[in-house]
């Protein structure tokens, strides 16, 4: 092969091969290493390329030799330049807030006195304390819950004395319930005595929703 010839495939894989790392802006990267930077990609592309070229012609197929050269140039220069660096990951979604908790529900429970207590008595009877019983269960389940406990009574006797017994009944639940594990600070014992009736106290039927104790949540 002539040396013109060698110098032309020399210098046509040289300029394919910067081709193959073309972009349309040729300032060297500085996010990338040296020997990814175009010049650099291009310039080792036309050498393996020439020599390709030189080894595969001969004195009677410079054409040919010069097509493949040019060819692996473009190919190995590409090659070369092509980015290896990982595709960025995409940051994993927030996990979502948990949605807070429903607050515990607590159901008035309104205890009659006719099966609570006696006439005129601030003393339990047993049968008060099957309701009693699934009220400390209640609380004992809802350790969050706190509880007002309030007696009532009706008209007869004076508002003074109605007072009193009120107190007196609403103290004696809360003792139970405490008997039953209820912690004593989460309840609060009030009388209301004659004062808030839910009823007539002109006749019995309604005296008796009368005398009640009432326990709410606070």
């Amino acid at each position: 092969m002539k040396k013109s010839t060698t110098g032309l495939l020399l210098g046509s894989a040289l300029v394919v091969g910067l081709a193959g790392c073309a972009t349309p802006n040729t300032t060297p990267s500085s996010d990338k290493p040296w020997y990814q930077q175009p010049v650099t990609c291009g310039v080792a592309g036309a050498l393996i390329g020439g020599g390709i070229g030189y080894a595969t012609s001969g004195e009677s197929d410079e054409e040919t030799g010069a097509a493949i050269g040019a060819t692996s140039a473009a190919a190995i220069g590409a090659l070369l330049c092509a980015d290896r660096s990982p595709e960025p990951q995409p940051e994993p979604e927030p996990m979502p807030e948990p949605e807070p908790e429903p607050e515990p529900e607590f159901e008035t429970v309104t205890l009659q006195s006719d099966v609570t207590f006696a006439f005129d008595s601030a003393e339990l009877r047993p049968g008060a304390e099957y309701e009693l019983n699934e009220v400390a269960a209640t609380l004992n389940n809802n350790p969050e819950v706190r509880v007002t406990i309030a007696g009532h009574t009706d008209s007869i006797g004076s508002n003074e004395y109605n007072l009193g017994l009120s107190e007196r009944r609403a103290e004696s639940v809360r003792d139970y319930l405490v008997s039953q594990g209820v912690a004593d600070g989460r309840m609060r014992t009030v009388g209301y005595g004659e004062e808030r009736p839910v009823a007539t106290n002109e006749t019995d039927e309604g005296r008796a929703m009368n005398r009640r104790v009432e326990i709410m949540s606070q």
